[in-house]
């Protein structure tokens, strides 16, 4: 249907309700973002660090990590109140943060947006890695399941390339929805078969297993749990879509609960995939099932799952990058339709190019995953919020406890982030020239 004029306000507003969730639905969709591929990493992290480490820094990561998601919706929320504008995403919400912080800072307001949005796009680039991977991993172990003389690992990476190559041809947000929903519904399978197989399968003797590890071991973990728990870009879409944004903030609210329950899950994987399979424990836990009938089923189900997830990781590196693209090909040289939609293919193959390229350059999953969270996941789940939320609300500085101890909280976060993005960067940089 054609507007003719403007829509009024209100009705703008009763549009936006009938398209608005409720606050069950965003909790649902935010535990849904956040159980993926990187639950079953969480064993691993168990390992690097030890089972003690392990249980406290995904409790502690947790805590912070909800603490900064709830700082990105206050940051938010009051920028587009005093600003009077519309919703923001996350780019434009550090944007926005920076502009209204001491005069000398404001200048920097374009850098902070663009320094958000590289990290955005780089962690989604790891992702889809991590996902590269994982697809080798399990195709690898499916073929030994039906075939005697199976290829290498390092030989089954170009092979799949053609697969994903076909995959990011598909467009539409219709194709992306349907994926996105039967994946959901069989991670649930996988991760339901699992749970009974770490429940069921016999135990290690916990006094055989190490309690804490060393530095080097527990940055790795703590950059394996916030992959698995990395859910800060999805915040602020949900809340805009909320028909009580107030909800997503308190100590019950949708962010509250939601983590919660994810870090509970998180730890009873790690903790019993650790002790049911101890040292053994490999880079995904799913590579631990036997080569059964069942282990194969969930093998198979979650190689469907995760490869067509892939489409769903690599769309916001599209969403983020491609306008920019197309509004350079529109003001340089008039091109036709047809030369945009060759340019757009070409850009999305060159991406799964480049995730090739570092998938092969880094093949296990116990260096990746830890290394993307580590670094992008560090900088967008505790560093920016803290630093945003400090550059908002540090002008406007109160001499009251809680304020106080919101700004303390602030440089905890900001400093412990940059410690595990410097130390841990240096350290698997240094692990992978060996």
């Amino acid at each position: 249907m054609t507007v003719l004029f403007p829509p009024s306000e209100s009705s703008v507003d009763l549009e936006h309700y009938k398209k608005a969730i409720s606050s069950k639905f965003a909790l649902i969709n935010l535990m849904k973002g956040m159980l993926g591929a990187g639950c079953f990493s969480v064993p691993l992290a168990f390992k690097q660090s030890g089972y003690v480490s392990g249980l406290v820094i995904i409790v502690v990561l947790g805590f912070l990590c909800a603490l900064c998601m709830i700082k990105l919706v206050k940051c938010a929320g009051y920028l587009s109140k005093v600003n009077q504008s519309a919703p923001l995403d996350y780019g434009n919400m550090a944007y926005k943060a920076t502009q209204a912080s001491y005069t000398p800072i404001r200048k920097l307001a374009p850098v902070s947006r663009a320094l958000v949005n590289s990290s955005l796009c780089i962690l989604q680039l790891g992702i889809c890695c991590c996902f590269y991977i994982f697809v080798v991993y399990h195709l690898h172990e499916l073929l030994e399941f039906v075939m005697n003389d199976v290829p290498s690992r390092a030989t089954l990476f170009p092979m799949v390339l053609p697969a994903f190559i076909l995959l990011v041809s598909l467009s539409s947000m219709r194709a992306l929805s349907l994926v996105s929903l039967g994946g959901n519904f069989l991670m649930l399978i996988a991760l339901a078969v699992i749970m009974f197989q770490l429940l069921t399968t016999e135990h290690k003797k916990l006094a055989d297993l190490p309690p804490v590890t060393d530095l080097m071991g527990i940055v790795s973990a703590a950059g394996t749990i916030l992959y698995a728990l990395e859910g800060q870009a999805m915040v602020l879409p949900l809340e805009n879509r909320m028909k009580k944004p107030e909800d997503m903030k308190g100590p019950f609210g949708v962010l509250s609960v939601g983590v919660g329950m994810v870090v509970v899950i998180y730890s009873f994987a790690g903790f019993f995939g650790f002790l049911t399979y101890g040292n053994d424990v490999q880079d995904s836990i799913t590579l631990n099932l036997p080569n059964d009938h069942l282990g194969i089923f969930v093998k198979a189900v979650l190689l469907f799952v995760v490869y067509s997830g892939f489409l769903i990781q690599v769309f916001p590196i599209v969403a983020m990058i491609w306008p920019a693209i197309k509004k350079k090909l529109r003001t340089t040289c008039g091109v036709s339709t047809t030369t945009k939609r060759i340019v757009h293919f070409a850009f999305r193959y060159s991406i799964v190019i480049v995730v090739f390229l570092l998938s092969y350059a880094i093949p296990r999953l116990s260096d990746m995953v830890p290394l993307v969270g580590v670094t992008a996941g560090m900088l967008l789940a505790l560093v920016f919020p803290s630093l945003f939320h400090l550059l908002i609300f540090l002008p406007q500085f109160e001499c009251r406890i809680g304020f106080l101890f919101d700004i303390f909280l602030d440089f905890v976060c900001i400093i412990l982030g940059m410690f595990f993005v410097i130390y841990g960067s240096i350290t698997h940089v240094q692990h992978l020239m060996h």
